[in-house]
């Protein structure tokens, strides 16, 4: 039974009339695809009216097909738009949304050619019935077909009729849908901050009106573009409110799409294996719905990703790739096989990757991803006979490209590869410093890209990295988890890495390696050999110079091992302290911390103990306050987009801190981006409640400065 007490059917109606009447009555919550319990009774109904000998209403169909698309459940809608074929009787209106409906499903799942068949049909059927809700829907489809051929002058004019139309019949959650696929069109293209503007117009609209789950897919687009502009923080804090959005709804398959973002958040930021991660299950997901969306650009994802820890995975990801049906060209998949190409030295293949994604994303208008390809260009010229001269005008052409793109991370990356090839080395060291200070790794080198081909700057004789993925790195070089003779002695620099250079007892140590066991001194003096061995391979330095011990206890020596977690406190320590006293060294040096710590301690690690915990905990207050500290010193400074990226990445870190949702809607107020500072405001509301808090009201504009 429906939540406003409704049934199914009346003794006076077929089953398949009380069907109809059901969703009619409930369309608009239907079609928005969060109201399970409709689906569920649809579900049922469809049963019996087949069970009865009826045909399928096309009337029903179209409503829960549609429903099931919003879902990313493609094949449950597409099943539901194949059964009711057959149904001679629909209206000309119904019979346009179902033959709309149908052509996106199709869409969505990259069958193209049957989906501009349908879509054709749709409109011919919409222009005969005048329905201003039926010709929106039909330009809906028109606009997806031309999309996934390229032609983006067709694809722009088939959303404008529709927008026209569906604002005509008063069809918000249509208005929706396509200013959403207006942004869309604008992320491809590389012009993010139009597509914000766009997406800004489509978050008014969800405002006044229920949408269902088209509000969440705004949300998605909103991260795609600020990840395009390098505003990471604010795109993880989009990703976040969709992702809710898709779990209340429980709408699993849609998480493809957030889970594909976080990937892309992750790459971007220079984290190798979280990204894996999350591309690998978007791969999953995506395939379980058929989602030629996702499962193209998730699995180029996953091929960037391995590049440097497993190159033959890599070739294979990105074969996959571009295997796969798309729906807005295969640019992405192409330019990830062209660096993977360039990576593994088939520089051959790697020109014919990078010649056709120049190509097609210059016939497609895509213009990150044609600076992507200039670049891809560059260097494998540079490569092949080593024309700097010629590289260097691509990576000019490409920097224009990532100027006008708005992506600071880009126009970095672009300024350290040409300052490499011209051996100005000043300038690459800028270079990276701007990257430190946009939240980019250092060691974002293991990711297949300009920065793979460039290869890592001078490295510290032995480095420890124990934030997210543990790694040790010799000469450059990172030890393999194979290479480690035993899991003990592994274990044992993290816990000393954990230490930060202090000294830690050997009877201390020895309980945490092997609790419960006695006499271990044996054990742990072999263990503390095994790691000095892995530190100093060829012995070539008196055995305390990375790990000294003496009988009593054991310690790392910061002082010749670089260990980020003691970098990250020393400057996150500064960088607080700075703030306080008014330092203008303040935001470079909190910047800096913050871009130590992208991850928890020892995050991916599958086995850790208490004690790993206790320290994952500690550093992830000292990053909380430093992205506190930060997003107080740029309020202050009145940088109201840099800001708020920062508030809300305090948010995604601790979701019921009131002090940081109120600073952020004050702050979105003022800068008179009045929709996101109710959503904000909305999201803040409902943490509150979690915890039976009364939330202060929305800001009165006399408030807002």
């Amino acid at each position: 039974m429906p939540k406003d007490g409704s049934r199914l059917s009346s003794p006076a109606a077929t089953p398949a009339q009380a069907a109809v009447a059901l969703a009619v009555d409930h369309s608009d919550a239907l079609v928005g695809g969060t109201r399970r319990d409709l689906l569920e009774l649809a579900a049922a109904s469809r049963h019996e009216i087949l069970a009865h000998g009826e045909v399928l209403p096309m009337a029903l169909a179209w409503r829960v097909g549609t429903a099931h698309h919003y879902r990313g459940e493609y094949p449950l809608a597409l099943a539901w738009f194949e059964a009711a074929a057959g149904d001679a009787a629909a209206t000309p209106v119904d019979r346009a949304r179902f033959l709309a409906g149908h052509a996106s499903v199709l869409w969505a799942q990259g069958h193209a050619d049957g989906g501009r068949e349908l879509a054709d049909l749709a409109m011919a059927v919409a222009e005969e019935s005048g329905d201003e809700g039926a010709l929106g829907a039909a330009w809906v489809a028109n606009g997806l077909v031309h999309a996934h051929a390229g032609d983006r002058s067709a694809n722009l004019l088939a959303y404008e009729k529709a927008l026209a139309h569906a604002e005509r019949a008063g069809d918000a959650l249509t208005v929706v849908r396509v200013r959403n696929n207006l942004g869309s069109r604008h992320v491809e293209a590389g012009r993010f901050r139009q597509a914000l503007d766009e997406l800004d117009l489509a978050v008014a609209v969800a405002e006044d009106h229920p949408v269902g789950l088209a509000s969440a897919m705004v949300s998605v687009n909103r991260a795609e573009a600020l990840l395009g502009l390098g505003r990471l923080d604010e795109a993880v804090g989009e990703i976040a409110i969709a992702t809710e959005q898709f779990r209340r709804a429980q709408a699993a398959h849609l998480l493809a799409f957030a889970l594909l973002l976080e990937g892309d958040a992750h790459r971007v930021r220079g984290n190798a294996t979280r990204a894996h991660a999350k591309y690998r299950e978007a791969v999953e997901r995506a395939e379980a719905a058929d989602n030629a969306q996702v499962l193209g650009p998730a699995l180029a994802g996953l091929a960037e990703t391995v590049v440097a820890d497993d190159p033959a995975a890599a070739r294979a990801h990105a074969k996959r790739a571009l295997d796969q049906p798309h729906t807005v060209g295969d640019v992405v998949s192409l330019r990830a096989a062209g660096w993977i190409a360039l990576a593994q030295g088939d520089l051959e293949g790697a020109e014919v990757l990078a010649t056709r994604a120049l190509a097609e994303a210059g016939r497609r208008d895509q213009l990150a991803e044609l600076a992507d390809a200039l670049e891809l260009r560059a260097l494998i010229r540079w490569t092949t006979n080593g024309d700097v001269h010629a590289a260097l005008g691509q990576l000019a052409e490409a920097a224009d490209a990532w100027r006008e793109v708005g992506s600071a991370i880009r126009c970095a990356i672009n300024r350290m590869v040409t300052a490499r090839l011209s051996g100005d080395r000043g300038a690459e060291a800028a270079g990276r410093q701007a990257l430190d200070a946009l939240g980019v790794r250092a060691d974002a080198d293991r990711i297949a890209g300009p920065l793979h081909v460039l290869g890592p700057a001078a490295a510290p004789a032995v480095a420890i990295r124990t934030f997210g993925t543990f790694a040790v790195s010799v000469g450059g070089t990172t030890v393999p988890t194979s290479s480690w003779p035993s899991r003990k002695s592994r274990q044992l620099v993290q816990v000393l890495a954990a230490r930060r250079g202090r000294p830690m007892n050997r009877d201390a140590l020895a309980d945490l390696l092997w609790p419960g066991v006695e006499d271990t001194s044996g054990r742990l003096s072999v263990a503390l050999s095994t790691a000095r061995a892995v530190l100093d391979p060829g012995r070539e330095h008196d055995a305390d110079r990375y790990l000294a011990a003496d009988r009593s206890h054991a310690r790392l020596d910061p002082t010749t091992v670089s260990i980020d977690i003691v970098e990250f406190e020393r400057i996150a320590r500064a960088g607080i302290e700075a703030a306080r006293t008014g330092s203008a060294d303040a935001v470079p040096l909190l910047q800096a911390a913050a871009s130590l710590h992208p991850a928890p301690f020892l995050a991916d690690e599958t086995q850790v103990d208490d004690w790993a915990g206790a320290t994952a905990a500690e550093m992830g207050r000292l990053a909380v306050d430093v992205k506190r500290a930060l997003a107080g010193q740029l309020v202050t400074a009145g940088e109201t987009e840099r800001a708020v990226g920062w508030l809300m990445a305090v948010l995604a870190d601790d979701p019921y801190d009131e002090p940081t949702h109120l600073d952020l809607v004050r702050v979105l107020a003022g800068a008179r981006r009045h929709g996101e500072a109710r959503r904000a405001h909305r999201a803040y509301v409902a943490r509150m409640a979690e915890l039976e808090i009364d939330p202060t009201p929305y800001p009165r504009a006399s408030s807002i400065k």
